[in-house]
């Protein structure tokens, strides 16, 4: 399993948001978000508690077109997939002819 966790967000009501990704040992890839406040209470639909969770799940059959689809619509050249690759620290290997 393969977890991201994005840094805490402040919403406009003071309340906090909690992001994450993560790949699970199915494959699937969810992103999920918990809010938490008094904010939150007056409008999350699960009935004024103070936290509210949800998540978007892609399945693990469908994560490879999503990874495909996100670097065509993100990178227009392979030199600024490679900087962006290295500011990450992600290895790559380069191949030349």
């Amino acid at each position: 399993m393969t977890k991201l966790e994005y840094p805490v967000q402040t919403l406009p009501d003071g309340d906090k948001r909690y992001q994450s990704l993560e790949i699970d040992d199915k494959g699937d890839l969810i992103f999920e978000t918990t809010d938490i406040g008094e904010g939150t209470a007056k409008v999350a639909p699960n009935g004024g508690d103070l936290d509210y969770e949800y998540s978007y799940t892609v399945a693990a059959k469908d994560v490879e077109r999503l990874l495909l689809e996100l670097i065509k619509d993100n990178f227009d050249d392979s030199e600024k997939f490679k900087q962006w690759l290295d500011s990450k620290q992600i290895q790559s290997e380069f191949w030349s002819y």
